[in-house]
């Protein structure tokens, strides 16, 4: 099977001063002594960090006892990340960056004892790719729409239901060296400033990105850390979600 790449590396750049302060934790109270750090942090970024994607749709092959297994790709083990792949028929596998030269600024300036700046600097990194992951995103659902299918959970590595080694999955799939990411052993990626995530799609998936289409209602697994809704005993009689 020949797994086509999709490249997004013409992705402008979204970041403003608000995102910025939430990066820092103060969204709905900013500190008027770093007003003006956040503002260059803003300006900088804007000129330091250059989005890119790469993302590839891999079909699932068989799913059961908790273990998924992609068409020519991985097998994903783990109750919860299964749960969440219920009725996929495939799944979007993603690598988001901005690249390194923010962070390589932010180290120079810790060298250099700007320890504020280098901090806020680094909350406008952060937001930067966040931003950037919430457009290939976007992109994904509208392309999943089209297709009449529907969008899953977006399940990341790292996260309490799914260990870090999952980055391996990832890049087993996705090719990065057009977006210069590498994967280190210890499977943190290089730019830090990347993210990386599974979504699943299909035409009757179970648990659905939107909370009024959630299986939630119908699965009684009251500890699932992905619950959007509570259990209802009576949608079952209904029909379901």
């Amino acid at each position: 099977m020949s797994i086509e790449v999709v490249e997004v590396h013409d992705l402008p750049l979204v970041l403003n001063e608000g995102d910025v302060w939430s990066c820092l934790g103060s969204r709905d109270k900013r500190t008027p002594a770093l007003a003006a750090e956040v503002a260059a942090s803003v300006a900088l970024a804007r000129e330091l960090c250059v989005p890119k994607a790469n993302y590839v749709t891999v079909q699932v092959e068989s799913s059961g006892r908790g273990r998924t297994q992609f068409l020519d790709g991985p097998t994903l083990a783990g109750g919860f990340v299964n749960h969440a792949m219920q009725g996929a028929e495939a799944a979007v596998f993603l690598v988001v960056t901005v690249g390194p030269e923010l962070e390589a600024e932010v180290a120079n300036r810790f060298s250099r004892g700007d320890s504020i700046e280098a901090i806020v600097l680094d909350a406008a990194g952060s937001a930067a790719v966040m931003n950037a992951f919430t457009r290939i995103a976007e992109i994904v659902l509208e392309e999943t729409e089209d297709r009449g299918w529907q969008t899953g959970l977006c399940l990341r590595p790292g996260q309490s239901y799914w260990d870090i080694t999952g980055q391996r999955d990832i890049f087993s799939v996705v090719p990065t060296g057009t977006i210069d990411v590498s994967l280190m052993e210890s499977c943190f990626m290089l730019p830090q400033k990347t993210q990386s995530a599974i979504i699943p799609v299909g035409a009757d998936l179970k648990v659905h990105s939107d909370p009024n289409k959630s299986y939630c209602k119908v699965c009684n697994a009251a500890r699932c850390p992905m619950r959007q809704e509570e259990f209802d005993p009576l949608a079952i009689a209904a029909g379901g979600a």
